[in-house]
């Protein structure tokens, strides 16, 4: 006998019908879905289709939507009572009575909302657009419908607009209560709570993320974090376990979902296709008016932010762009892009530490550990330059909130490979995470400085040798030209390359390319560090680092017999090459690290290495039991741009810094814990520089 879901597959090719499922949908619709996506995606997807009848497997806003941007095709929803209460909170009749009394008045509506009210307002916004949309609106006033909770949001977001509010709300994402949260957050400690600007203000305060359905499920899937409170509508859970597969994600609070969302059943989407009885429709008169504020939306959301010209343009979220941001003038207007998430990049990745100079006496030492690691092909007057700026800058991490190892109050410091003393600060075994997360928090409230993530820098705008601006491609895939004084390089390495790499996927060596593409100078491309010990598995995608600050602190090689073979605090490219000759000695694919050793030593595994230790248990293996199995993947690239001390590229007006640069300071082979601070330190010397040779002159176009 046919099954249900064997008939629906069966009616879509016959009919030639596409399904569209809302990610809060039950995850039996999800898995026989043809896209899913949050409202506004899906509306978006089904004025591209050519096919001419769609399904779509949410409430009736979302389908109404999806016929107001496509008027000609069939819409149809498996259950036309499924509706959603916030968006019947409106009194049309008072959007009249607020033009009436504001003169200098945009009604701005929230997607989730009827069609009867999407044709009396000026603009519509999702929780995604809304802050970029209501910012380049000239209006004073803000009346904003009907969610009174994303209205509040976006109000502490943005201090120059007069909000008015509405008194909707999503009965689901409202329903969360403080103690719920904190509950959570007690339970899970280690975990991220993400949340929905949906959800009251009070719960957003206590938020690591706050964004749209599509963005807690990108930040889930992209962040090296591991566990997640997820709070908005249960029904993405679906996604996110079925994109990770290390993950844990632990819903807010029990039975979170929307009723309505749920109406929408196998049974009612069979009988939907099969008899075409729901489906969506809208007069024209209701269509053409709300086909305005969608249309202008679009406008407004995807074009605005490309059109104006800029002081300056950083290209990449890690320490470098958020440090560059924040030593600038805070009268500059700076775009900064990334073509990921904010999160994603290396520089979040990084567990080990930073350098320091302790005291003086440690000067040559930090110098000379440098230079051997290096093989003493570093450029000098570069590793004296990060040395004796390296105090400040730990000072201005400090100043933003970092928060290193302290023992009695004193700034603790831990020992890595190749180092002849300890003088590496750190944050657990997350210390990356820590400095890029306080910076970035620092960079999101600089009133000057537009964030744009999913966007691609493509070319540099650029004649005669000089840099006037960046070509940029956008989430939708369209190109722009956007003209600027100054370009900042900062779009990290060039692991996404290989096949095992620690680096995330998507940094590929794009502001290299586009340098050779350019004809600007590059160094020492070849010049490419192997990380000895990553966690061996056979899976692929990025592989897991193990800190060196792991050996540090007593943790040993050993071979297939349980004999140690190598000086584990030799320079990685060491270390690396005599893993790799053991493995093939061994006949084996890895070797084995010891962290045992470094509870002899009196430390705690679990508060020193939290994140490692929990990565290796979730892939079978416990640090404190037995041996684990590593194997070396490419880390680093100590080549790239070339740049001077001040990080100025062979063109005019460009600049690199951090992976992507190369001032030679590193040499042949980076020692330990000097990434961090050498993009750190040159990042300040860009802008310094930046500032100091600003001219008056006008942007050629």
């Amino acid at each position: 006998m046919e099954s249900k879901l064997e008939k629906i597959k069966k009616l879509k090719k016959e009919k030639n019908i596409v399904i569209l499922a809302h990610y809060y949908v039950d995850e039996e619709i999800q898995k026989i879905a043809d896209y899913i996506g949050d409202s506004f995606y899906l509306s978006k997807i089904a004025k591209n289709l050519k096919e001419k009848k769609i399904v779509f497997c949410g409430v009736s806003f979302m389908g109404e939507s999806a016929k107001i941007l496509s008027p000609e095709k069939k819409i149809f929803i498996p259950e036309i009572k499924a509706s959603c209460p916030m968006a019947n909170m409106v009194d049309l009749y008072e959007i009249k009575k607020m033009r009436e009394k504001y003169e200098d008045l945009a009604v701005v509506c929230y997607i989730n909302s009827t069609a009867e009210t999407k044709a009396l307002v000026d603009v519509c916004v999702t929780s995604s657009n809304a802050e970029t949309i209501i910012k380049s609106l000239p209006n004073k006033n803000i009346y904003f419908i009907p969610d009174k909770n994303l209205g509040t949001y976006l109000s502490k977001k943005i201090l120059d607009k007069n909000f008015i509010f509405n008194k909707g709300y999503c009965i689901v994402h409202a329903s969360v209560e403080k103690e719920q949260v904190l509950y959570m957050k007690k339970k899970y400690p280690l975990a991220k709570f993400l949340a929905h600007p949906e959800c009251e203000y009070e719960i957003l305060k206590l938020a690591d993320y706050i964004g749209s359905t599509s963005g807690i499920i990108d930040f889930a899937i992209n962040s090296p974090c591991q566990e997640f409170i997820i709070g908005t509508e249960s029904g993405i859970l679906h996604k996110l376990k079925e994109q990770t597969s290390n993950k844990f994600f632990y819903s807010v609070k029990e039975d979170f979902s929307c009723k309505n969302m749920k109406k929408i059943t196998v049974n009612k989407l069979l009988d939907v296709l099969e008899n075409e009885n729901t489906e969506i429709k809208l007069p024209n008169e209701i269509i053409e008016k709300a086909s305005s504020s969608l249309e202008k939306m679009l406008e407004l959301g995807e074009m605005n932010k490309f059109k104006e010209d800029y002081d300056l343009i950083v290209v990449g979220t890690g320490v470098g762009g958020c440090y560059s941001v924040l030593n600038s003038n805070k009268e500059k207007k700076i775009l900064m892009i990334t073509k990921a998430k904010l999160e994603e990049s290396d520089s979040y990745l990084a567990q080990g530490g930073i350098c320091v100079l302790k005291d003086n006496k440690d000067y040559e030492s930090f110098f000379e550990d440098t230079m051997k690691a290096g093989h003493y092909e570093n450029n000098e007057k570069s590793v004296e330059e990060m040395i004796k700026n390296s105090t400040k800058i730990i000072e201005d991490l400090i100043g933003y909130g970092v928060d290193f190892e302290k023992k009695d109050g004193e700034l603790k410091y831990t020992m890595e490979g190749a180092h002849s003393k300890a003088r590496i600060l750190y944050h657990k075994d997350i210390t990356g995470e820590e400095i890029t997360k306080k910076l970035l928090e620092k960079v999101k409230k600089k009133e000057n400085t537009l964030i744009l993530e999913d966007t691609t820098l493509i070319d540099i705008i650029s004649k005669n040798n000089i840099c006037y601006g960046a070509i940029l491609k956008d989430n939708r895939g369209e190109i722009h030209r956007v003209y600027s004084k100054n370009v900042i390089l900062a779009c990290g390495g060039i692991g996404g390359n290989f096949e095992n790499s620690t680096n995330y996927q998507h940094l590929t060596g794009d502001g290299i390319k586009i340098s050779k593409k350019n004809n600007i100078k590059l160094k020492n491309l070849d010049y490419i560090q192997i990380h000895p010990t990553t966690l061996y598995s056979n899976k692929k995608g990025r592989r897991f680092l193990i800190s060196e600050s792991i050996r540090g602190e007593g943790a040993i090689l050993y071979n297939k017999n349980k004999k140690r073979f190598v000086n584990e605090l030799m320079p990685r490219d060491y270390v690396t090459k005599k893993i790799l000759d053991q493995m093939e000695k061994d006949n084996s694919d890895h070797v084995w690290l010891d962290m045992r050793p470094i509870k002899k030593r009196g430390i705690d595994l679990e508060k020193r290495f939290p994140n490692i230790l929990k990565r290796c248990r979730k892939e079978g293996y416990d640090p404190n039991k037995e041996l684990i199995p590593i194997v070396p993947a490419q880390h680093y690239f100590m080549g790239g741009i070339e740049v001077d001390l001040n990080s100025k590229t062979s063109m005019k007006n460009l600049y690199a810094v951090g992976e992507t640069s190369c001032n030679n300071v590193h040499g042949a082979n980076r020692l330990a814990s000097n990434s961090l601070l050498e993009t750190l330190v040159f990042s300040k010397n860009a802008i310094k520089d930046i500032e100091k040779n600003i001219k008056k002159e006008g942007m050629i176009k």
